[in-house]
C-alpha cells in the first residue's frame, strides 16, 4: 500500500515538475512578444495569466460538466495559439547560427527568412503543446475512479448503440408492442371482471327493496279494493 502511494505520487511530481518547468519557459518566451505593446510589467502579467489560463481551460474541459464546453474550447484554443505566436516570436528574434540545421533538412537552398520561420515554429510553437500534454497526463492520472468508471460505461453503451443490426432493432420494437398490447389486454380483463364503474351492490340492494316495496303497496291496495267490494 505505501509503495503503490509512493510510486503515485512520484509520478504526480515528475508530471507537475515537468509541467513546471516548460511552462516558464514559455512564460518567459511570451514575455517579450506582449511587451511589444504592453510595458514589462503588464507584459510579465499577461503572460502569467495566458498560462494558468491555459492549464484552467483544458482541466475544466477534462473533468468539469457544468462549464460550457463551447465556450472553454474556444478560449483554449485562443490562449494556446497566442502562447504558440509569443514563443516563436522569441524563437525567430533570438536565432543565430541555424545553418548547419538547415543542412540537416535540406533547407539551405531555401531563403534565409523561410529558414528562420521554419525553425521558429519548430522550437517555439511546441512548447505550449508539450506543456499542456503533461498537464492534461496529470490531470487524467489523478481523476477520480468513478468519473472513469462512468465514462467507460457511456462508452460501451454508445458503442452497443452504434454496432446493434436491424434485426436486433426490429426484435426489440417488437418486444416492446407486445409488452404493450399485453398491458392493454389486462386492463380491459380488468374492467370486465370489475363491471362498469356506475355499477354497486349497494345500488341493486335499494332497488330491490323499492320493487319489492312498491309491489306490497300494490298488493295492499288491490286487496283493500277487494274488501270493499264484499263489504258492499
Amino acid at each position: 500500500m505505501k509503495n503503490s502511494s509512493l510510486v503515485k505520487s512520484g509520478v504526480i511530481m515528475t508530471f507537475v515538475t515537468l509541467y513546471l518547468l516548460v511552462s516558464l519557459i514559455s512564460t518567459i518566451h511570451v514575455i517579450d512578444f506582449f511587451e511589444l505593446s504592453n510595458s514589462r510589467p503588464l507584459a510579465i502579467t499577461l503572460a502569467i495569466a495566458f498560462e494558468v489560463g491555459a492549464a484552467a481551460s483544458l482541466a475544466s474541459l477534462v473533468i468539469l460538466d457544468k462549464m460550457n464546453k463551447t465556450l472553454v474550447w474556444t478560449l483554449f484554443i485562443t490562449i494556446t495559439l497566442m502562447q504558440m505566436q509569443g514563443n516563436m516570436f522569441y524563437a525567430f528574434k533570438n536565432l543565430e547560427g541555424f545553418a548547419m540545421w538547415s543542412e540537416l533538412f535540406d533547407l539551405i537552398d531555401e531563403d534565409v527568412l523561410f529558414q528562420k520561420r521554419v525553425l521558429a515554429a519548430v522550437s517555439g510553437a511546441i512548447l505550449p503543446l508539450v506543456a499542456l500534454g503533461f498537464i492534461k497526463s496529470l490531470v487524467d492520472y489523478i481523476k477520480p475512479e468513478e468519473v472513469k468508471v462512468l465514462e467507460s460505461e457511456e462508452e460501451e453503451e454508445e458503442e452497443e448503440e452504434e454496432y446493434m443490426s436491424d434485426e436486433e432493432i426490429e426484435w426489440q420494437q417488437e418486444m416492446t408492442e407486445d409488452s404493450y398490447l399485453e398491458e392493454s389486454d389486462n386492463i380491459f380483463e380488468d374492467d370486465d371482471d370489475d363491471g362498469p364503474p356506475w355499477y354497486d351492490e349497494d345500488d341493486e340492494d335499494l332497488l330491490d327493496a323499492a320493487t319489492r316495496e312498491n309491489e306490497k303497496k300494490a298488493r295492499d291496495s288491490y286487496l283493500e279494493d277487494e274488501t270493499s267490494e264484499d263489504d258492499k
